[in-house]
């Protein structure tokens, strides 16, 4: 492996421990709950999921779970619903 190579890795594993660097701004997941599989994306700073809480009050276990896992690489300015 050339110097070049081993140079990006470790730059590559030093991004991935400073998780700061890392923003979400869009992306969609399934998420597998307890009794259904669900749609949850994130876009213009708004959570969106397909499950029935989610449509009533705009949040839902599913996209609290994803903001846990997430923490700091979304936009600071992220809101719900």
């Amino acid at each position: 492996m050339d110097s070049g190579m081993i140079s990006k890795i470790q730059k590559s594993k030093r991004y991935a421990e400073e998780r700061h660097r890392i923003r979400f701004d869009e992306f969609k997941v399934t998420l597998e709950g307890d009794h259904a599989t669900h749609l949850v994306s994130f876009q213009g700073g708004k959570w969106s999921c397909d499950c029935g809480f989610f449509a009533r009050r705009g949040v839902c276990s599913h996209t609290m779970a994803l903001e846990r896992v997430l923490g700091e690489m979304l936009p600071l300015e992220k809101s719900r619903g």
